[in-house]
């Protein structure tokens, strides 16, 4: 299940149809690529909510008679806002799995909740629909993923300001398009920022794998949320280009055939 990026404005399936070839035929895999609902139209949670209805579908067989088929294995991938995504998509699920555990209350939020009248919208819409856990994916892999929309300055931050794909401007309009300041939402919340869901959601993530580069803007969240998963137990790794803009996986057929390599 790949979830294309495009600062949820858009969706670049152009771009990305040669490397999903290339995948689907050196792994004989079928590859899924929903287009969730833009921005400015739908904002949070349109998006991670329709995702997570995309694969409650695949992995529950609902989707077998449209598919012809019913997924053995399952990877999650997503680049950019896709990232964000699909790191949300097991954020959701592994949220899910606690609160049916009974194990996850405000308390298991510590340190992500936010705090004042800010509308956590999470935790208490999982527990408003009590909706059963779906599986966990089998992997999750992830190329330069916008985990954080909270606007946090980080080194890498500072020196992509002038990143040819995501300068610093863009990355203020998709935050604050995606999550409005005035529409009284946390920047926060997990499950539009990946980054802050806490270790003990965490802990259940899939093995990762995370693709950034040396030059991208959104590398030091990367770095930090991998840190995080391994710690966590996770089996994780992150793996950076050199010499690459932001969101460069579908960048081969653009001028830049390091892309492809």
């Amino acid at each position: 299940l790949h979830l294309t990026g495009g600062g949820f404005f858009a969706h670049t399936l152009a771009g990305d149809l040669p490397y999903l070839l290339d995948w689907s035929r050196y792994t004989k895999s079928v590859i899924i690529c929903p287009e969730y609902a833009l921005l400015p139209e739908h904002r949070y949670p349109s998006a991670i909510d329709q995702t997570s209805n995309i694969y409650s579908s695949i992995v529950s067989g609902e989707a077998g008679p449209l598919l012809g088929f019913r997924p053995k294995h399952l990877i999650v991938t997503g680049e950019a806002a896709g990232g964000n995504l699909a790191a949300a998509l097991c954020v959701k699920i592994c949220m899910q799995k606690l609160l049916a555990d009974e194990v996850l209350d405000d308390k298991a939020f510590d340190g992500a909740l936010p705090t004042g009248e800010m509308q956590y919208e999470g935790a208490s819409r999982l527990k408003q629909q009590k909706t059963p856990p779906l599986r966990i994916p089998d992997g999750l892999m992830l190329s330069c993923p916008m985990l954080d929309m909270s606007l946090e300055l980080t080194p890498s931050r500072v020196r992509g300001t002038n990143d040819p794909v995501l300068p610093s401007g863009l990355i203020k309009t998709i935050s604050d398009s995606y999550l409005p300041p005035g529409a009284n939402m946390d920047k926060t919340d997990p499950l539009a920022s990946p980054f802050y869901a806490n270790d003990e959601i965490l802990s259940l993530f899939p093995p990762t794998l995370i693709c950034s580069t040396d030059d991208d803007p959104l590398l030091d969240d990367s770095v930090d949320f991998n840190t995080r998963l391994k710690r966590s137990g996770v089996e994780s790794d992150l793996r950076a280009a050199h010499h690459m803009p932001h969101a460069f996986w579908g960048l081969s057929s653009a001028g830049f055939p390091e892309a492809k390599q």
